[in-house]
């Protein structure tokens, strides 16, 4: 099946509720493209608007961690979105197999996270709905931020909501007690999501998991979590005391910035130990690029 007599779809790799994820080939440059489909019979206007911001938001943020759009448009089936093809497994797949992760590991993935955030923040972008399944893990040991069908631009009149009043973008199991409470939104409410991340990574349970999805919430609102040494005694006490500021209740409490978050895990990103079946350690071209910059800024520092 062609797309615009250009992108030939190969095979389905994700269905949602509204629309279809496809493996493709751009037939006019030869590379694999993953193309994101929403069927005429689903076109609702809050389907549309959510498609089409999802687009324009992830050209407007240009980013290593985020997939590069290609083509968006519509056609008789519906719409459609060309993005990057990108091979890995979400960090929600790699905890299913691993059950939990090495601190370097988890500081390693929540590093890239806040880069990203960081380049987001400063468009005024927030994601809103940051968990372990909205990150893809590469096996060269990049991460690539996806989804921001719900995302939203400060103050921004060329991204309208795309919600109605009563409805609250974001997965409320990872979700900061004032976006839960209100929908309030804002860069530290990512930051909020993050410390989930972070929390979730090296223990292995979310931070007030609980099978009724009500007490979960709760716990998010007015509950005072278990600090994640508590559950894993090797965790450090630096990083265990960022998690712990990173969930605190109160927006102003936490963290201001996801560049001072950045700096703070990356002292444990280093002997980073094997993921089997997940990541090869080999030295990658994408390793030795990283390298290459890390030693010219030793020499811009001095």
């Amino acid at each position: 099946m062609l797309v615009e007599r250009r992108y030939e779809l190969r095979r389905p790799i994700g269905r949602g509720g509204m629309g279809e994820l496809w493996e493709g080939v751009d037939a006019r440059l030869n590379r694999k493209v993953a193309v994101k489909r929403i069927r005429r019979d689903r076109l609702t206007d809050d389907a549309v608007r959510r498609f089409e911001r999802e687009a324009r938001i992830m050209a407007l943020l240009r980013h290593p961690g985020v997939p590069a759009v290609h083509d968006f448009g519509k056609d008789d089936y519906g719409l459609f979105l060309v993005m990057d093809y990108v091979e890995g497994w979400t960090v929600a797949h790699v905890l299913d197999s691993h059950q939990k992760l090495p601190v370097p590991w988890g500081a390693t993935i929540g590093a890239q996270l806040c880069a990203v955030l960081s380049a987001a923040h400063a468009r005024s972008l927030i994601h809103r709905d940051l968990k372990p399944g909205n990150l893809l893990l590469c096996p060269d040991g990049t991460l690539i931020v996806l989804d921001f069908g719900v995302a939203t631009v400060l103050e921004s009149p060329d991204f309208s909501k795309i919600t109605r009043t009563e409805d609250r973008p974001g997965t409320d199991r990872y979700m900061a007690p004032e976006q839960a409470l209100s929908g309030k939104t804002s860069t530290l409410t990512d930051l909020y999501s993050v410390g989930c991340v972070l929390y979730e990574m090296v223990t292995g349970r979310r931070v007030f998991q609980d099978t009724n999805l009500v007490a979960e919430i709760g716990g998010h609102v007015g509950i005072e979590p278990l600090r994640p040494s508590k559950l894993e005694a090797s965790i450090p006490k630096e990083y265990d005391n960022l998690v712990m500021a990173l969930l605190r209740k109160g927006p102003d409490e936490r963290p201001k910035r996801a560049e001072h978050v950045f700096h703070q895990l990356m002292p444990f990103v280093r002997d980073l130990p094997p993921l089997p079946g997940v990541i090869d350690r080999a030295m990658t071209p994408i390793h030795m690029y990283a390298a290459a910059l890390a030693r010219g800024d030793e020499f811009v520092s001095h």
